[in-house]
């Protein structure tokens, strides 16, 4: 019997080894080889190669209220129009532009103050000695403060021992001191005697309200407002539910503004202020938001409050949900318009990474590709030896065999319309392009 063409990954070693001359162990281990092949079959090939056999439909289900869909990219290459939302043919972006100029997130602005009333109090003493407890404790008189253990105080206009001004400390009180309260663990190394005078503020970190304006858009949360001090308070969520308190990174300069030995003086030429990318923000957790019902629940971080006579500045983007028949594709994610009410069934198609073989008796997904395969892997073990001779003597047997299987590409897209800047980038969009075209509207 003729011995028949074999295209398995038994083949494609047995090729591997004769371009690169590794026909023992000992020179190339086969877990290396199946290493080398299986890179170039599912990294490699997949970027330059996308034919039919390689297409799939790619399907999600809607859930209510909900406006983004994650993409494995590792296992789907690509996604490509068109788009079907429960069997009906929607419009298809890649282009974010092109997307929100359809779908504009118009934010609407509300304001919410404290949710619990602040409290204060004068100070007619500061001692500095404090109590017999085994840490050091500073004891601040204040008639009928109203306190308890545990409260969050601001202590300001203090005369005399100012080390105490702008700070928040938490206090704590003995049984029956109901005239003054402690501020344990404050080491008072330094500090000057009180003279008169000082104010505290208790007031809640703790927000917990409603909003009326619902349902609104996931991600485009933004809460602002001002603390005692006048520095600016910055909340945003992370389309999670989740409400992430945002504090800028300093700005640090490398060099030095200035040295020492050059008196404090600044010194003369270029700066970078963005050392430590100021303009990322730090993102600590606080707290939850509910995009539905509007419920926001969020506790500031300690030492942080709003200023007594402001309000939160709260930005979020409404929707009106309904049926969806557009989508945008963007940073591996699917963007859905309208917002969907229901659950809906949504397909695209997608290119396929190829499986990687398993087995000696594997074959790709076309039989035609073994030889291209074998010959990238094979460069790819040359390249890594750096032997450029060899991967030049091996560069035209690659490219012609690149050409077969692009040929073969070529003839199932022949009748396949292209996109071009006149026609969109979405089913229907484009340049005098029907009752929906630029020309259409």
């Amino acid at each position: 019997m003729v011995q028949q063409a074999d295209n398995t990954l038994t083949a494609i070693r047995k090729k591997v080894r004769r371009l690169t001359a590794c026909s023992s162990e000992s020179t190339l281990t086969t877990n290396d080889l199946d290493e080398y092949i299986n890179c170039f079959y599912s990294n490699d090939f997949p970027y330059g190669i996308k034919m039919d056999q390689m297409r799939s439909v790619y399907s999600f289900y809607t859930r209510p209220n909900i406006d983004r869909y994650p993409l494995d990219v590792n296992y789907n290459q690509g996604v490509r129009s068109p788009m079907y939302v429960d069997g009906i043919q929607g419009s298809f972006f890649k282009d974010r532009e092109q997307f929100f100029r359809m779908w504009p997130r118009y934010p609407t602005k509300f304001s919410q103050g404290a949710t619990s009333a602040s409290t204060s109090g004068v100070i007619t003493s500061v001692d500095l000695a404090g109590t017999s407890t085994p840490v050091p404790t500073v004891r601040v008189v204040s008639p009928a403060h109203g306190l308890t253990s545990g409260d969050e105080i601001l202590i300001q206009d203090v005369l005399g021992t100012v080390e105490l001004n702008n700070i928040y400390y938490t206090i704590t009180l003995t049984p029956n001191q109901i005239n003054s309260f402690n501020l344990v663990g404050t080491d008072v190394s330094g500090f000057s005697a009180y003279i008169s005078g000082g104010t505290w503020t208790s007031s809640s970190r703790t927000f917990i309200f409603t909003l009326s304006g619902t349902p609104f858009l996931s991600g485009e949360v933004i809460i602002g407002g001002v603390d005692p001090f006048g520095n600016a308070i910055s909340i945003i969520d992370d389309g999670n539910g989740n409400l992430m308190y945002a504090s800028p990174n300093s700005v640090v300069s490398f060099p030095q503004l200035t040295q020492l030995d050059s008196g404090g003086l600044p010194i003369p030429g270029m700066k970078n202020l963005n050392t430590l990318n100021p303009g990322l923000l730090t993102l600590t957790s606080i707290g939850t938001v509910n995009y539905v019902s509007g419920e926001f629940n969020f506790t500031l971080p300690f030492g942080v409050s709003l200023a007594s006579d402001s309000q939160f500045v709260i930005r979020v983007s409404q929707y009106q949900p309904g049926r969806p028949y557009s989508m945008l594709f963007w940073n591996n994610e699917f963007t859905i318009r309208p917002i969907p009410r229901e659950i809906h069934k949504v397909e695209i198609e997608t290119y396929l990474t190829p499986v990687q073989f398993l087995e000696a008796s594997d074959s790709p997904i076309l039989n035609q590709w073994w030889q291209y395969i074998a010959l990238g892997s094979a460069i790819k073990i040359l390249e890594d030896r750096q032997d450029m001779e060899g991967v030049e003597n091996l560069s035209a047997l690659f490219d012609r065999q690149e050409a077969l299987v692009l040929e073969r590409q070529g003839v199932e897209e022949i009748n396949q319309k292209n996109v071009t800047i006149y026609s969109g980038s979405s089913e229907g969009l484009g340049w005098n392009n029907g009752s929906q075209g630029w020309f259409g509207w």
